[in-house]
């Protein structure tokens, strides 16, 4: 992967810049981008990011597996809060076919830089799942592995996604 396999995109309605890869990464959950964000910064995307984006890609070779678990774990830990109720997901889906709900133009690898934030750097595997269109799925990229769910602590529990946060009973 090299820096100039990265074009510019237009700002539209996003408040930063953006830089996606023209050759995609297949996965078991599909093709997935390979996107830079620039926040408060207008210079390009640089070596760190390159390095880091280089580490999604090889992450998700080799464990796409367990990220297809993660994804079908919080559907179904959406359909335990009730949420399909009001979304464009069925109930009962498998995890054979739950990629067919997440939107094909919202997969991708994300490294972002900010300089002003604690971390400069941040890297996640983000999807916007039909069934949480408003809140997305950013699964947090941090030392070789996956370490939060939208930016909160989990584990797999009998296959079902649970936060840190919530009770045993929950």
């Amino acid at each position: 992967m090299e820096l100039n396999e990265f074009k510019k995109k237009s700002r539209s309605s996003y408040d930063f810049d953006r830089w996606v890869r023209d050759k995609t990464v297949a996965t078991p959950l599909g093709d997935l981008t390979v996107d830079f964000q620039i926040h408060r910064d207008r210079n390009p995307p640089d070596d760190e990011m390159l390095k880091r984006a280089a580490e999604l890609v090889r992450y998700m070779e080799q464990h796409g597996d367990y990220v297809l678990d993660v994804v079908f774990a919080a559907y179904l830990w959406a359909g335990r809060k009730g949420y399909l109720e009001f979304s464009r997901a069925p109930k009962g889906l498998t995890r054979e076919n739950v990629c067919k709900y997440l939107e094909k133009k919202d997969r991708s690898l994300v490294v972002t830089r900010d300089p002003d934030s604690d971390e400069i750097y941040e890297s996640a595997i983000f999807f916007t799942p039909k069934w949480d269109e408003e809140h997305a799925l950013s699964l947090d990229f941090r030392d070789g592995q996956i370490v939060s769910a939208n930016g909160d602590p989990f584990r797999l529990v009998d296959g079902v996604l649970r936060y840190e946060w919530e009770d045993d009973k929950g």
